[in-house]
């Protein structure tokens, strides 16, 4: 849904009915994510770590709170190219995009010291939590 949001300025109500866009939106992001699911590639990149971040509950605050702590730990072992990266993406919320402008470097290299980021992360933490 929230690429319908973030797309809304692309309608044009001239082409088709709202509902028939917003059901071309939906049946896209599904190819995509069958694509990627198939290719074995990783590039939901927000899930798989923001889910540990932000996974508080009121039953486990102190467990939680450990692994949170854990995670943060293990972020910061990361190079600081990579640190810088991360930190952008998923603490400050900005889009590759933004972190290629505000960081003066290709789109690219943002995309892959993400990847081998998360990459590094889920090798660090595996089983552990």
């Amino acid at each position: 849904m929230s690429n319908v949001w973030r797309k809304a300025y692309l309608f044009c109500p001239n082409k088709g009915a709202a509902h028939t866009w917003v059901y071309t939106i939906m049946r896209n992001v599904t190819f995509d994510a069958l694509r990627k699911i198939r290719s074995g590639r990783e590039d939901n990149l927000s899930e798989d770590i923001w889910s540990y971040i932000e996974g508080e509950t009121e039953e486990k605050v102190f467990e939680d709170h450990l692994e949170k702590k854990f995670i943060l730990e293990n972020i910061n072992k990361l190079s600081e190219a990579q640190l810088s990266v991360v930190k952008a993406f998923y603490f400050s919320e900005l889009s590759q995009e933004q972190i290629s402008e505000c960081l003066d470097i290709p789109l690219g290299t943002v995309k892959s010291r993400l990847r081998l980021a998360v990459a590094k992360l889920k090798g660090n933490i595996g089983d552990d939590l």
